[in-house]
């Protein structure tokens, strides 16, 4: 187990645990954004036949009649099919989109054609080719269609969607599950009682999974609940693959998260890191099961999931798990330094100078406001002296 390390040696050691989940298939409609489990090819050519890139005449190969004109022999409409080929000196009607007659050497849009007696008589030079979409010229049968490890983007869907396929395997979403260890807590939908408080982490954190593609399945709070901890805590397993637990980190004399992790018999894979909000963290592993153990503090658990959390729900998901990091010029500075490692809540945005960053009002670990508009967060190194305005800083792009 891991002690005090630094933030990116327990990155490291998370995402060691932090494997891709089982595929699952899906329809195609809902991949957007999701990470291909599996490799397509393309099984034909696209377009399978040559086709006619507008409205017009499809003219065949040979040269025309000896009088420069082609004789119309017929009109195709989208769907049909020739069951001629065109002979030298013939025309046949076409529309965009359509397949072309067997023999068609080019096609001529209508407003470039004369036609008398069932004769047309181009107005422009015919060269071979023209205005035809050829047999294969979008793909080729054998062209990779989607990747092992891809994210799946619009286009992908479209390709899939044009050659029939209905369904693509994808790596499962993780499901999440939240249990409050915090006695005094009660649920946001409840009125509180003289001394109690209602639970605002249990959505935030819902909607943060949301955000990073993983799916909430449940939220638990033990406040005056008479099952014991450890039957919650069994059920709760039985339905996610990660377990965030809020509060119960550091108290004197005992730890309720850690302790609750060792009678599970759960393997401790780190305890405690350096960084402010949120120092009191930790996260075990039990039987593949990630459980991660967050302040109760607002900020400091919506600071320590992008760091802790994050990267492991999205290579479960297949998913690069670094957050972007960038440097930004800072707006408005920050009057205080930093002993240890100090994470900042900030709005960041991009301009023609260059990313700006504002350090949002509210940075007391208890306090919600700093979540607010906040998508970025502002990296002090320890021992940093307070941020001056218009000082460079290095900051990790948040979902937003």
């Amino acid at each position: 187990m891991l002690v005090d390390a630094s933030l990116e040696e327990v990155q490291i050691e998370l995402l060691k645990h932090s494997q891709r989940l089982a595929d699952e298939s899906i329809s195609i409609l809902e991949a957007l954004g999701r990470v291909s489990a599996e490799d397509l090819w393309a099984e034909s050519d696209l377009p399978v036949n040559h086709q006619s890139a507008v409205d017009g005449y499809a003219v065949a190969d040979e040269e025309p009649l000896k009088t420069g004109e082609y004789f119309i022999t017929g009109h195709l409409q989208l769907g049909d099919i020739s069951p001629i080929a065109l002979e030298p000196g013939q025309a046949m009607g076409v529309v965009t989109g359509g397949d072309l007659p067997p023999g068609s050497r080019a096609v001529v849009p209508h407003e470039k054609v004369q036609i008398q007696d069932n004769c047309l008589c181009s107005m422009e030079v015919i060269k071979p080719g023209n205005n035809i979409k050829q047999a294969g010229e979008d793909y080729v049968k054998g062209n990779q269609l989607a990747a092992r490890g891809s994210v799946l983007n619009p286009g992908d869907i479209s390709l899939l969607a044009a050659y029939g396929k209905t369904s693509i395997k994808v790596y499962r979403k993780p499901r999440v599950a939240v249990l409050c260890l915090s006695k005094h807590v009660i649920s946001w939908q409840l009125t509180p009682e003289p001394g109690q408080i209602r639970d605002s982490n249990g959505p935030l954190l819902s909607a943060l999974v949301l955000q990073y593609g993983g799916l909430p399945v449940s939220t638990e709070i033990i406040g005056k609940n008479e099952t014991s901890v450890k039957t919650v805590l069994a059920e709760l397993l039985e339905q996610a693959d990660i377990i965030i637990m809020i509060g119960g980190t550091y108290a004197e004399g005992g730890n309720e998260a850690r302790l609750l992790m060792e009678e599970l018999g759960a393997e401790l894979l780190y305890w405690d890191v350096p960084i402010q909000p949120g120092s009191h963290t930790g996260a075990s592993i039990w039987n593949s099961h990630l459980l991660f153990a967050l302040s109760g503090n607002p900020a400091a658990c919506a600071v320590g999931y992008q760091l802790f959390v994050v990267p492991a729900l999205l290579a479960m998901q297949g998913f690069t798990p670094d957050l972007q990091r960038v440097k930004a010029r800072c707006v408005n500075g920050f009057a205080k330094k930093s002993g240890s490692r100090r994470f900042i809540r900030g709005q960041a945005s991009w301009h023609e100078e260059g990313w700006m960053v504002t350090v949002l009002p509210g940075q007391k670990p208890s306090m919600i406001r700093s979540l607010v508009d906040c998508n970025a967060l502002i990296d002090m190194p320890a021992g940093s002296p307070p941020v001056e305005v218009g000082q460079d800083v290095s900051i990790l792009l948040l979902n937003s």
